[in-house]
């Protein structure tokens, strides 16, 4: 009898007991319970592996040998790491206080925390978006270093640097899907076509990602995480916002107008749905009243309608989600008023640039034993149109409205990764992916045009030990156009101590024209551009470096980091000086740029400050016989975020700064105007931003939010190109902004529990 216990027992010590183990997750200081965190087990006794996400009550129930090794992560609360040695047992977790506990997913196997990933990423939160009053995506990346925007007053669209690198080897993402319908003129994501109501976070890792996301991430990645989960069965929110566009405000047409309302729900403790809808109306702004009437705007009026919707399914070891959104955009160039002929009524020759986009994706995750599969499907409509008509302004009637040009894109893309979960040696990821392109219209030559992309991938996260990880990987893909070169990888991450962890990465990249460059012709009043079908891949090297450094007795978190980038035949426009010679892209013979950055977080009680500088250098050689161009232009810029919260009222005042030091380039000039072309240094100059906000909370069901953006009333500042371009605002200038502006945001939300 007793032979037969003891031989039970050792049975039992050396399997490890199975069966419905249940954990609770708590908020700490709450002792409310905690949905959504993603939770990884691993038996200790059989290493079967699993992944679960938390419900509503905040507990997830697991299938597996005791002990079992749990690891929790969550946006909003610090990595946690316990074992499960009973078969009930409640988890607390501590809300987050330094960024580098935020949860990441961009590039992860699966989610994280911050502190632990190879990449160096940047998390900007929903709260954030909400204390600026951001309208559009770009009124909150404006103020990261490493960012800069320009626009095209002729189209009303916006385009992006990262990292010195232009917005076209910029990949943006939602939810790690994609984005289709690079506009404007530069080839470049309009990221002001994106609802921001809808945003739960953005995660930004700088540096090349070719191996994860393929073409167009050498610069970086943006990666734009939507609203997947809500509390309560029932959950609405509301939010309008009125805005003034510097002294220009009327209560329907002038300034800025944004409404949008959100609906979610769980159905049960399996089924999640949400629909969302928003409207934003930008009036357009004048300008200089000495060169602009009021018909005739330098920012043109803009209306955007979004719309959107998501229904998921969550099991113990599965979830599945389809999301839709939706964009309708219709940006106005209203013409001079004609009125010299007494008998005849008022009227204008006006253009309307419309674009609609219909992205449909679905996600799954499954974990069957030891793997973790990821397949993603999504399929993207994108559709721009430029109409020309006449309005009589008396009779407010149109006629003539014809359409002039026209450019579609379909995009269907897949992927599909299988990862392994952590082991005594690490992580294992394949994945396949597959992009098919469709382009046509009026702006594309010949006809329609197709490109498909096919691609296999594979990484590996090992531990070296407790302290050295090392992530290599690569990539090889087939292109329906061109050959491809297989681009590899390295990422080291080394922990120095439990506060201090250096990374080191290298990438190579490889970037073939997208459809737009090769076959893109836009011809109208302000643009003469053609697509050239002789481009060739760029090839690029990157190398990056950062040390991070967390300070816990004094609340701060210091950061340093450096890049390198070298691209070889990098994909640029040229214009030529002739005003009857049309503007092309062509491959430029090298393009290097180089800098650091050095951020600093603290956060004490209700007290957060963070503050960034940067210096980033550029090179370009423009062709074989250049000999002129030192090897670097360098410039800076300087930001830095304070927020205090009064506990006791719920108010949290907030500012935002930033400085973006004068951007140079050289570039092909002709100044003698004799058809000898040399190359020339050009730029603009330095502005400063300022944003102040007030946010204050009412009966935490209602948030007021008191704005004032752009206090140094920038509009523009000098250039001295030899051509103002698309991208000026006047003669010698270049336009950044519309001044001074004022905001009143009220965001209200209902719950039924």
């Amino acid at each position: 009898m007793i032979r037969t216990v003891f031989t039970l027992m050792m049975v039992i010590f050396f399997t490890g007991l199975r069966g419905q183990a249940k954990v609770i997750l708590l908020d700490k200081v709450t002792q409310k319970p905690v949905e959504g965190a993603q939770i990884s087990f691993t038996s200790l006794a059989t290493e079967q592996q699993t992944a679960m996400i938390s419900s509503r009550s905040g507990t997830v129930q697991v299938d597996l040998a005791l002990p079992v090794l749990i690891k929790v992560s969550h946006i909003a609360y610090s990595f946690r790491q316990d074992t499960l040695r009973s078969i009930t047992q409640k988890i607390l977790l501590s809300p987050s206080t330094l960024s580098l506990d935020e949860v990441v997913v961009t590039g992860q196997y699966i989610p994280q925390s911050a502190k632990n990933s190879v990449y160096k990423v940047r998390t900007i939160t929903a709260e954030r978006f909400e204390n600026q009053g951001a309208n559009t995506l770009q009124d909150v990346l404006a103020n990261e270093l490493n960012v800069r925007f320009s626009r095209d007053n002729a189209l009303g669209t916006s385009g992006l640097r990262l990292q010195g690198i232009s917005g076209q080897n910029v990949k943006v993402l939602i939810d790690g899907v994609p984005m289709v319908g690079r506009s404007g003129v530069d080839n470049e994501i309009d990221i002001g076509q994106i609802n921001v109501n809808s945003i739960e976070r953005v995660e930004i890792v700088e540096g090349p990602m070719a191996v994860n996301f393929g073409a167009d991430a050498l610069a970086g990645v943006i990666n734009i995480i939507t609203k997947k989960s809500g509390t309560g069965k029932l959950a609405a929110n509301l939010t309008l916002q009125e805005e003034t566009v510097e002294s220009s405000y009327s209560l329907f047409e002038e300034g800025v107008h944004n409404a949008g309302i959100s609906v979610n729900g769980n159905i049960n403790d399996r089924f999640f749905a949400q629909v969302e809808g928003r409207v934003n109306h930008f009036g357009g702004w004048t300008g200089d009243e000495t060169l602009f009437d009021d018909h005739n705007r330098q920012w043109y009026p803009k209306t955007q309608y979004f719309g959107g919707g998501l229904m998921r399914y969550n099991a113990e070891n599965f979830s599945v989600h389809y999301r839709l959104d939706f964009l309708d955009q219709t940006i106005s160039n209203l013409g001079k008023i004609n009125d010299l002929d007494p008998n005849t009524e008022p009227f204008s020759n006006d253009q309307e640039f419309l674009t609609t986009r219909w992205m449909h994706q679905v996600q799954a995750e499954w974990s069957p034993g030891k793997w973790r599969l990821n397949p993603v499907v999504s399929y993207t409509d994108y559709e721009r149109l430029t109409e020309n008509f006449t309005t009589f302004l008396t009779s407010d009637l149109e006629s003539n409205r014809t359409e002039v040009q026209n450019t579609f894109y379909n995009t269907l893309f897949f992927r599909n990764t299988a990862s392994t979960g952590n082991s005594s040696w690490g992580s294992l990821q394949l994945g396949l992916e597959g992009t098919f392109d469709k382009g046509a219209g009026s702006t594309l030559s010949s006809g329609n045009k197709y490109m498909e992309d096919l691609a296999v991938f594979a990484s590996a996260e090992i531990s070296i030990n407790d302290r050295i990880s090392i992530r290599p990987g690569i990539r090889h893909s087939y292109n329906s156009i061109y050959e491809t070169v297989p681009t590899p990888s390295l990422n080291v991450k080394y922990d120095v101590n439990s506060s201090t962890q250096v990374r080191f990465g290298y990438g190579r990249g490889f970037r073939v024209p997208s459809l737009r460059e090769l076959y893109h012709e836009f011809v109208d009043a302000s643009h003469n551009i053609t697509g050239n079908p002789d481009l060739t891949p760029e090839y690029s090297h990157n190398f990056n470096a950062d040390i991070t450094k967390q300070f816990q007795s004094l609340d701060l978190q210091t950061s340093l980091s450096g890049f390198y980038n070298d691209v070889d035949d990098q994909i640029t426009f040229f214009t030529p000086e002739q005003s009857n010679a049309a503007t092309t892209y062509l491959n430029i013979t090298e393009f290097q740029s180089v800098g650091g950055t050095l951020n600093n977080t603290w956060k004490h009680n209700s007290l957060q400050l963070s503050t960034g500088f940067a210096y980033i250098g550029r090179y370009q050689r423009l062709n074989e016989d250049q000999n002129n161009v030192p090897a670097f232009v360098f410039n800076w810029e300087l930001n830095s975020n304070l927020s205090y919260r009064f506990s006791k009222s719920n108010t949290t005042l907030s500012a935002f700064y930033k400085y973006n030091g004068p951007l140079k380039d050289y570039r092909m000039a002709d100044p003698d105007n004799d058809g000898l072309f040399t190359a020339e240094l050009q730029g603009i100059e330095g502005f400063h931003l300022l944003d102040l906000t007030v946010n204050q909370s009412i009966a935490n069901s209602l948030e007021l939010t008191l704005g004032a953006r752009n206090l140094f009333n920038v509009t523009a500042v000098d250039n001295n190109f030899t051509s103002a371009g698309a991208h000026s605002g006047g003669s010698g200038s270049t336009s950044v902004g519309y001044g001074t502006s004022f905001f009143l945001r009220l965001n209200y939300q209902l719950k039924i529990k």
